[in-house]
């Protein structure tokens, strides 16, 4: 069966998590450059500078499927900016 969003789910497990995924940082699933998808944990105010604290997932929070493997954030964490 083909319907007209079959291409559209590429590089997503569901119609859910294709809708919720952002390149807004300020969004609850944020898709990062890296192509890491993250989730927002909210702003952290450190020093006088806020910014925004986001975890990867491995799982889809929508139907459970495996979206990315600890192989694939560990490719990836060379792309993203880590500040502790």
């Amino acid at each position: 069966m083909t319907d007209e969003h079959d291409h559209d789910l590429v590089g997503f497990c569901c119609e859910e998590l294709e809708d919720a995924v952002s390149s807004d940082p300020a969004d609850a699933l944020v898709q990062h450059d890296s192509g890491l998808i993250l989730l927002n944990l909210g702003e952290r105010e450190e020093e006088g500078e806020t910014g925004v604290v986001l975890a990867t997932i491995r799982f889809c929070p929508f139907c459970g499927t495996e979206i990315q493997t600890d192989e694939d954030v560990e490719a990836a964490l060379g792309d993203v900016e880590i500040v502790e």
